[in-house]
């Protein structure tokens, strides 16, 4: 199907995948609409069924795109020659950003998709998903050395982590809700300044 569909305008393909994804994150699987899919991306709905089959497809399709669109981001677009694990996971954190910003609804349905699934139910939804990504992230030319000797490596990263998505979450609900612009310079000051104080009580002093 992925074949197929990049023959798709990728403008029209994108209004397709965000009313898709709008429903179904608003909706279960069988109250979700397609024509309210159709009528939010301004297709038809014979085109839909072109496209994706059926409801059922195009609800797979979007469980396997979701995840498809974050991993390429990361793995294109993140400096994996960066050696400082905070300012990597603060990479990461504006790369999904800038996806959630093109896909508003992407981390609601990304919700939805993972609430009774098991890891490996995960793994499997995206055939190309690549399962040392996690590690890869988090062990590919970072500078452990950084840290204080006395500390738990491992809680104090998670801290960061917990951080930084607690606090993208923030941002991305008031900028899907209209309660501020998104502002990437703004997001990516406020996350270093967090960075900051963290590296203050975790690093070594320079």
């Amino acid at each position: 199907m992925e074949e197929f569909l990049m023959k798709v305008d990728p403008e029209k393909k994108e209004r397709i995948i965000n009313s898709a994804m709008k429903e179904f994150s608003i909706n279960t699987f069988q109250k979700a609409s397609t024509n309210t899919i159709v009528e939010d991306a301004g297709i038809s709905k014979g085109l839909l069924f072109h496209y994706f089959g059926n409801k059922e497809k195009l609800y797979n399709y979007l469980e396997y795109y979701a995840f498809k669109v974050i991993m390429e981001s990361i793995v294109d677009e993140m400096d994996w020659e960066q050696k400082d694990i905070f300012l990597r996971l603060k990479e990461i954190a504006m790369i999904k950003f800038k996806v959630f910003q093109k896909y508003p609804y992407l981390a609601d349905f990304s919700l939805i998709v993972v609430k009774d699934k098991t890891a490996d139910e995960i793994m499997h939804i995206n055939p190309d998903f690549k399962p040392d990504l996690y590690s890869d992230i988090y062990t590919t030319n970072i500078d452990y050395s950084l840290f204080k000797e006395e500390l738990d490596v491992k809680k104090a990263i998670d801290i960061v982590r917990w951080t930084l998505e607690k606090y993208g979450e923030e941002f991305r609900l008031k900028i899907k809700n209209g309660q501020m612009e998104f502002d990437y310079l703004f997001i990516e000051k406020e996350f270093l300044s967090y960075i900051d104080i963290l590296k203050s009580g975790f690093y070594k002093s320079n």
